[in-house]
């Protein structure tokens, strides 16, 4: 059984290769609580849930009895369900006495998970006006200031101004002034129609368009007033559709440029440990109309990353009448907008000159559930969820479109492991990793306990790019009780890009890092674990310690 509130954990990394003359981009470090991942074998799956009134804002006070869930069409039982603020902390449960494994019942929850958000920045959507505006408005959420245990990060399409994970609110306001206008635009060629116009005729979406095309054709058919009108109507709606498919060239080099630069946030994103958010700011782009594969592969790593996207269309609102060409314009560009935001449970906020605003509901939303359910034998394939109101209501529901059921055939993932590893008792010795404890004088009714531990670098396997020799090691320091159950944890994905110098010095005086955990007294075991990213090897320790009130 946890220890409620009194158990504190402190983790203080101090890898001795970290020297002030080192350069900072020779490791990375992510540190945050230590949570067990759910995996197959629990076949529970956890989903959030943001509940919407018709005018967007989020709805609190729900109850997990409130809800259904169909798995394929198969109603679940909810298994655990929790109302979560602002601040990541559970308020209430629809559930109680349920605990299953992996649940989050509120009066036991573990701690809250850190939550990674990008920014994402389509500079090459978003003209010169529209960027100062999105940028004021990424200023003042700045403004409000960062969680201790939220990252944010910077990505945008041309690559100016992206930024890795921080939480340094400084640092993330100084690479934001990078991000700035890219916009390229597209000249309209000799006898054809405007960029937008092309598409429009390209993908025959509107029948005066695709006639106002082939008119602005005409001049370059050389035909003469002798000449037949049909013959010469379609060399003009050929010469228009050469026209319209070049310029579509164009167009679509730079979309795919945008889904490129998703593509890389999405997986990026999908790699920390946490609660997964992209914020992507656009004034839209074109794509073939329907669900292009390009978009589908997007949305697919999305879905298996667990990744949410919340779309701000960076055009605010338009006071103006708009006609039907218009509003055939906007829904257009609006299109890849909403399919993000739809197929990850995002939303698409719209027609809105609060920017600010929407970015911070996006971030950080004022309320959002957490919900999950006993899934049926695994399967490996993709599942859809529905979640819908158990009686009739006006409010929306977004959550995530499915899950991919773990195929019981593969392997266990390389996460699994590492988990089962903390609650096992088994030493193992796959890397070269020793480990030593000592607990401290108490102090405010707890005892700190002091953890060193030592890699040999000699034997690890490093990558090789750019010059830098690549390695991941990923430290879990956890406390378990006498029983065997977790007290409390911490764990830090160390990522190394070592220049030669540093190797060589490494594997002289290997890599030390030191931890602090503390907790009442009481008699604990303290499970150190170490993965290193090449091969997957894990070393395990178990160090019994009493900690003694002095």
């Amino acid at each position: 059984m946890p220890l409620s509130g009194r158990a504190a954990a402190v983790m203080v990394l101090c890898a001795l290769f970290i020297s002030a003359q080192a350069p900072v981009q020779e490791v990375v470090i992510h540190t945050h609580p230590y949570t067990p991942v759910l995996h197959a074998e629990s076949n529970l799956v956890e989903t959030g849930l943001t509940v919407r009134d018709s005018s967007g804002r989020p709805v609190a006070g729900l109850q997990a009895s409130d809800f259904e869930v169909l798995d394929d069409g198969v109603s679940r039982p909810i298994a655990a369900f929790s109302e979560l603020r602002a601040d990541g902390t559970p308020a209430s449960s629809g559930v109680p006495g349920v605990r299953p494994a992996g649940s989050v019942p509120p009066s036991e929850a573990p701690p809250s998970q850190p939550r990674f958000v990008t920014f994402f920045f389509d500079d090459f959507h978003v003209g010169n006006g529209g960027m100062l505006f999105v940028k004021q408005a990424a200023r003042a959420f700045l403004a409000k200031g960062l969680k201790p245990a939220d990252r944010f990060s910077i990505i945008a399409t041309s690559g100016q101004g992206d930024l890795d994970f921080t939480n340094d609110a400084k640092q993330f306001a100084d690479r934001l002034e990078h991000v700035s206008s890219h916009v390229r635009p597209i000249p309209i060629l000799p006898c054809g129609v405007s960029p937008t116009d092309s598409y429009v005729f390209l993908h025959n979406l509107d029948g005066d368009i695709r006639e106002a095309a082939i008119v602005a054709a005409m001049p370059c058919t050389n035909c003469s007033s002798s000449d037949p009108p049909a013959q010469c109507r379609a060399k003009a709606a050929a010469i228009a559709q050469q026209i319209a498919s070049s310029t579509w060239e164009q167009m679509q080099a730079q979309s795919l440029d945008t889904i490129s630069a998703l593509r890389f946030a999405v997986k990026r994103l999908s790699e920390m440990k946490g609660t997964r958010i992209l914020v992507m700011t656009s004034a839209g782009f074109l794509l073939r109309p329907g669900m292009p594969p390009e978009l589908e592969g997007v949305l697919d790593g999305a879905v298996r990353g667990n990744v949410v996207v919340h779309a701000i269309g960076a055009e605010g609102l338009d006071g103006s009448i708009m006609g039907r060409k218009d509003l055939l314009y906007r829904s257009i560009y609006a299109a890849p907008l909403a399919e993000m935001a739809d197929g990850t449970g995002g939303h698409y906020f719209h027609d809105t000159n609060e920017l600010a605003g929407a970015m911070d509901s996006a971030a950080n939303p004022e309320v959002s559930y957490l919900l999950a359910f006993q899934a049926g034998k695994p399967d490996g394939k993709f599942h859809n969820l529905k979640i819908r109101f158990q009686s009739k209501r006006t409010a929306s529901i977004e959550f995530r479109p499915g899950y991919f059921s773990p195929d019981p055939k593969k392997e266990q993932p390389p996460r699994a492991r590492l988990d089962e590893a903390v609650f096992s008792k088994q030493t193992l010795r796959e890397i070269p990793a020793s480990v030593t404890v000592s607990a401290g004088a108490s102090e405010g009714g707890s005892v700190p306990i002091t953890i060193a531990l030592t890699v040999d670098v000699n034997r690890l396997q490093f990558g090789d790019a750019n010059g830098r020799h690549m390695q991941q090691l990923v430290f879990l320091m956890t406390l378990l009780d006498a029983g065997g159950g977790l007290v409390t944890g911490k764990e830090s994905i160390m990522d190394l890009a070592l220049t030669d110098a540093k190797l060589e010095s490494l594997k002289k005086d290997s890599l030390k890092a030191v931890a602090t955990l503390s907790a009442p007294p009481g008699t604990y075991q303290v499970r150190t674990i170490v993965r290193e990213g090449m091969k997957g090897g894990i070393a395990a320790a178990t160090t019994p310690v009493e900690l003694r009130a002095q």
